[in-house]
């Protein structure tokens, strides 16, 4: 449940930031954005027209259930999907090297093992 509201509010944020900030600053914004960003945003409004109803209604939902939330809640799960996003450290992403490289520096200190 967590990580389909995590996806559904990533989707949203991307679907709708471009958006949302163009229709804020009004049509001049979208002369400012880079060839990169315009691309990016034609992109995003193309799949969702070709989204099914039914999955436009279920990110509705979600974006709607999103914007209810409390501000402690919003900043705490977008602190977790950021988190979420980062490649692993080199020491969590292979425990048994670690390991490994503790035994050696065990035995170059002299105690051996």
């Amino acid at each position: 449940m967590l990580k389909r509201t995590l996806s559904a509010i990533a989707l949203c944020s991307l679907l709708s930031l471009p958006v949302a900030g163009w229709a804020l600053d009004g049509a001049d914004s979208w002369r400012n954005l880079t060839p990169k960003e315009k691309e990016n945003v034609q992109r995003n409004y193309q799949r969702w027209q070709n989204l099914p109803p039914k999955d436009k209604e279920r990110l509705r939902e979600d974006w709607n259930r999103w914007q209810h939330l409390p501000q402690d809640r919003r900043d705490k799960l977008r602190r977790r999907y950021d988190d979420l996003q980062k490649p692993p450290r080199e020491d969590r992403k292979n425990p048994r090297a670690q390991q490994d490289g503790n035994r050696s520096r065990r035995s170059d200190d002299g105690r051996g093992e």
